[in-house]
């Protein structure tokens, strides 16, 4: 039985992408159930892999040469400009059906930048390259399935960035891709955006004014909507009686119990696109860069999930 092909982006490679991917590829777990195609520039990929051995499983595919290499640990114009044209071949490979799923390593939002790309991450950019207007970002850890509704925001935008159709559109998208897995409608909760989901009022109407709306018309469509809830009280339920998705109005409300509960674990999949786009759940890790102590648990996690879908 033929093992499905998995493009996989070095990222930023002045952090410890290529390293991981690097370890990723090789580990026994991640070799038995894909044929791994690694995709990035040239120079990066000859300096961290063996093009020459026979025995090698993995496949390269170079997506640029520059001459100019990237200085460890910084970010900047080359690596931004590197890890965007990795993205832009990975996602042509997988429209074209040469691969069947896409891994990124992390980048930098500030090599992005410098690279004068106007999307604040991978997930706007893939958007933007497969035309995407309807996605989100999920984050699974083992059994948990999450998803935050704002993505890159500071904090004092949160709430005037934060619309009724997000919330809606985010809750759709990640609850479908889970049913697809579940083969039966999800448990969700959600969580308000303030604290004590805005004591009516007092301390925020984000919750009157979208979130509530945005429960009941979800409701009419069919989805099982468990809350609104004040986000600690969320996160209790939800790990006390096994609901299947938590919705966050924003990154920290996902991303720290998750860091906390196992960060090793956890993976991006955005859903939505064409095809099945994951990644580990960490960043560029700049000042490890180069040391050889990343840990590419999340990476090969991040693989296996885009190989297998679960």
């Amino acid at each position: 039985m033929l093992k499905p092909k998995v493009a996989i982006t070095i990222g930023d490679p002045a952090g410890i992408g290529p390293e991981i991917v690097l370890r990723a590829v090789n580990s026994l777990k991640v070799q038995r159930i894909c044929s791994p195609v690694v995709v990035g520039d040239k120079k990066i990929i000859s300096k961290y892999f063996n093009l020459n051995k026979k025995s090698n499983k993995t496949e390269f595919v170079f997506s640029s040469d520059y001459c100019e290499e990237p200085i460890l640990g910084s970010p900047s114009k080359i690596s931004g400009l590197i890890a965007c044209d990795a993205i832009k071949k990975a996602v042509k490979m997988c429209l074209e059906n040469k691969t069947k799923s896409m891994v990124t390593a992390p980048v930098s939002k500030e090599s992005f930048k410098y690279a004068g790309l106007k999307y604040s991450g991978h997930t706007e950019f893939l958007g933007a390259l497969t035309k995407t207007k309807n996605y989100c970002m999920m984050m699974i850890c083992d059994d948990i399935n999450s998803v935050m509704v704002t993505r890159h925001l500071p904090i004092s935008d949160i709430s005037s960035q934060l619309t009724q159709k997000d919330i809606i559109s985010a809750t759709k998208l990640s609850a479908d891709f889970i049913k697809k897995i579940l083969k039966r409608n999800p448990q969700i909760l959600l969580c308000a955006l303030n604290p004590h989901a805005g004591d009516n009022g007092i301390l925020g109407n984000d919750e009157k004014e979208k979130i509530i709306p945005a429960v009941k018309k979800l409701k009419k469509q069919g989805y099982n909507i468990c809350g609104l809830y004040p986000v600690d009280v969320a996160w209790s339920k939800f790990l006390k009686n096994k609901y299947d998705l938590i919705v966050g109005m924003y990154h920290d409300q996902i991303m720290l119990p998750l860091k906390i509960l196992n960060p090793k674990r956890i993976v991006n999949v955005t859903a939505g696109l064409p095809f099945i786009r994951t990644s580990p759940g960490h960043g560029t890790a700049f000042d490890i860069a180069g040391k050889n102590v990343a840990d590419p648990s999340s990476m090969e996690q991040a693989i296996i999930y885009a190989a297998t879908g679960r």
